[in-house]
């Protein structure tokens, strides 16, 4: 099993069960190993079962490789005029000629990718790639090497037809919306309560530039500080690796993190429920929070975000980290008066594109 997994990341780990069940599913009693960077050990007591731990670098060949979630299919970082230059000469016959030479250079080398009988991605989200972008080289003999391809939307779809290469792909939706790994059944989809007198109100943001000057968690910092008037905010944190800055640029936030090597999966999502709706900036905030039953006003940091709202367009209110107070106020209100329905129906949905988008990509290899 190949992902961005054991780093922290709560929308990663969540990948990772939902993938590690299908493994099980799909070839009961077989032995499983994860590729995973570092010496991080708690995947085995989220996954329930010892797995393998295949460090990068490993080369050797398996019956099934499955991608599930996580893996860096994009680039939207500026490159230099030599790196474009590179590229452009690279790709010069085509991504497909490019795929072929590289894969013979390494066999000349003695340097084979990890490969499989068969290569399946469940789940994956394909972006763009800014001119230049190394990513791009590394990712094309991935992506051309997969025997099947369930993508969670349609852009990715379309992105994946940019790159040149054309592994069979049908489009689903996010490995998440198969939530019996992860979300416990008595809280999937849950109704919301009676309204409370002061809402309460996950916060999950990431450490992100918006500007030169300004981190996403300044920026929205004073309007939350402002409609503290109105709301209960708790500071919710997926990955606080990572969200260092966030965290402290808002110190005085009451705040929950995710900690993988104290906690579980089910603990910390049962402290997710108990918020009436979500301000989040990571796509697995409003993900989960919908399988949850709980609505979501998503700031629009990157086209991720975009395409989970356009997957949520009934449970979620999309706006620009910018925002005002009153801007937030607003939106917070309307998702709150979200019926229950509108989310069951939109995950549902969701569930459904995931559902039929694994069944044909199994259905396309014989393993």
């Amino acid at each position: 099993m190949i992902g961005y997994y054991g780093q922290g990341n709560f929308g990663d780990d969540v990948l990772m069960v939902v993938a590690h069940l299908l493994v099980q599913q799909i070839l009961p009693g077989a032995g499983i190993a994860l590729r995973i960077g570092g010496t991080s050990t708690y995947h085995r007591r989220l996954l329930g079962s010892r797995v393998e731990q295949l460090p990068f670098g490993t080369r050797d060949e398996h019956k099934l490789v499955v991608h599930g979630g996580g893996g860096t299919y994009f680039d939207f970082m500026p490159h230099s005029f030599q790196k474009r230059a590179i590229n452009a000469l690279m790709l010069s016959a085509g991504a497909e000629f490019y795929v072929k030479g590289e894969g013979n250079l390494r066999k000349i080398v003695g340097r084979p990718r990890l490969s499989a009988r068969t290569r399946l991605g469940f789940g994956l989200g394909i972006g763009t790639f800014s001119s230049g972008s190394r990513k791009l080289l590394e990712a094309l003999p991935v992506l051309a090497d997969f025997d099947a391809l369930w993508l969670r939307d349609a852009d990715s779809i379309r992105n994946l037809k940019k790159t040149g290469v054309s592994p069979t792909a049908f489009l689903g939706s996010d490995l998440a919306f198969l939530w019996d790994a992860w979300c416990p059944a008595k809280l999937a989809l849950s109704r919301a309560k009676s309204k409370a007198a002061r809402p309460r109100v996950g916060v999950i943001l990431r450490d992100w530039v918006l500007s030169s000057d300004e981190e996403l968690a300044q920026s929205i910092g004073p309007a939350i500080e402002l409609l503290k008037e109105y709301f209960d905010f708790l500071l919710i944190s997926f990955d606080p690796s990572t969200d260092t800055r966030t965290l402290e640029l808002l110190p005085d936030m009451p705040r929950l993190l995710w900690r993988p090597e104290e906690s579980d999966i089910a603990t910390f999502v049962e402290l997710l429920a108990t918020q009436d709706a979500l301000l989040t900036a990571r796509a697995h905030g409003a993900i989960c929070g919908a399988c949850l039953g709980r609505p979501s006003v998503i700031l629009n940091i990157e086209p991720k975000l975009q395409a989970v709202h356009d997957m949520l367009p009934s449970s979620t209110r999309l706006i620009s980290p910018l925002s005002s107070a009153d801007v937030l106020h607003s939106k917070i209100q309307e998702v709150l008066e979200i019926s229950s329905d509108q989310i069951i129906d939109d995950v549902l949905y969701n569930r459904s594109l995931s559902e039929v988008a694994l069944a044909s990509t199994l259905q396309e290899v014989n393993i």
